[in-house]
């Protein structure tokens, strides 16, 4: 299964990033035979929900099936591959929004999806958290998709893998003071759950105010392809970028067969679930309100950004 990892930079007109993602997945099946392309979270742009972006509501969110999906769908029957769209912020019928990750099969028709279950920062207010981890059965075998921090919940990478995932696809954002951490932890997981990971993201800033302070977020690439055996590749963290990599649903099938003279940590046969139903009761922080906590720092920011432009309205009427 060879896979295609396009880690695309926001433009400074975000109406072109659509366009510089499509000429990219374009560049890819023409240069390469490739079976999965996939793109990473917020390849249309930063959501407007992050600080300093309202202005991008409407520009990089989007109905799914709509117009950014038929693009994709006309370049997957093209060339006949597998598109990974990941994620969009998806505006539901309903009001709502998800951030959402969808496959495009050879044949341009979604083949599964996946809405991030674990919010971050200001989703959790705006965006409506999955319900379901599921697989998705393709021609590969079956595959799963965690949409970043999705990731960094144990236990996503984990019922991926139980279900039968050989190969998970993890559509993120590398935060830069999260670099070191993120590397070590993607290889370790990968081993640990006896798995093939392909995390893509993109590259840019944005500034703006949360909590009161003004912060910059940056997101630096560093696009990575891991098996449990290690590291396969490592895009660059502050440029565009393709990597391919070729991954075998095989091995993984083979280091998951039990063996009595396994002396790795590479299968899941020594599970015992009935020793974990901790996990389904109440847990540390479990009475945090997170969403609550969430939007008050955002109600705290608007209300300091409402008396620094009072001052600037007295201080130039003064004037």
């Amino acid at each position: 299964m060879k896979v295609a990892m396009i880690q695309t930079i926001w433009q400074k007109d975000p109406r072109d990033n659509l366009i510089s993602a499509c000429k990219a997945v374009e560049k890819s099946c023409l240069e390469n035979t490739v079976d999965i392309v996939c793109l990473p979270e917020f390849f249309l742009g930063p959501p407007w929900y992050m600080p300093g972006q309202d202005s991008m509501k409407g520009i990089t969110d989007t109905t799914i099936p709509g117009s950014v999906t038929e693009e994709f769908r006309k370049l997957a029957r093209k060339h006949k591959v597998y598109i990974l769209l990941g994620s969009m912020v998806e505006e539901l019928a309903d009001g709502n929004y998800c951030n959402t990750a969808i496959l495009l099969d050879r044949n341009g028709d979604i083949a599964g999806r996946a809405h991030k279950v674990h919010m971050f920062a200001n989703e959790m207010v705006v965006c409506k958290p999955g319900e379901n981890i599921d697989v998705i059965d393709t021609e590969f075998g079956l595959i799963g998709i965690a949409v970043c921090s999705d990731f960094w919940v144990p236990e996503t990478i984990r019922m991926l893998a139980l279900k039968g995932a050989h190969t998970i696809f993890i559509p993120g954002g590398s935060l830069k003071q999260n670099l070191d951490a993120m590397i070590n932890a993607f290889s370790t997981t990968a081993y640990l759950n006896c798995v093939n990971l392909i995390y893509i993201s993109p590259v840019g800033e944005v500034h703006g105010i949360r909590g009161g302070r003004q912060i910059t977020v940056s997101f630096a690439g560093t696009s990575l392809a891991a098996t449990p055996k290690g590291i396969l590749a490592k895009a660059p963290s502050d440029d565009a970028s393709t990597e391919i990599v070729n991954i075998s649903p095989k091995e993984i099938e083979e280091l998951r067969i039990p063996s009595k003279t396994d002396d790795s940590w590479q299968s899941l046969i020594l599970r015992n679930p009935n020793a974990y139903g901790y996990l389904l009761q109440n847990y540390a922080d479990m009475g945090r309100d997170l969403v609550a906590e969430t939007q008050t720092s955002i109600q705290q920011t608007s209300a300091v950004s409402e008396i620094k432009n009072k001052v600037t309205e007295d201080f130039t009427v003064g004037k």
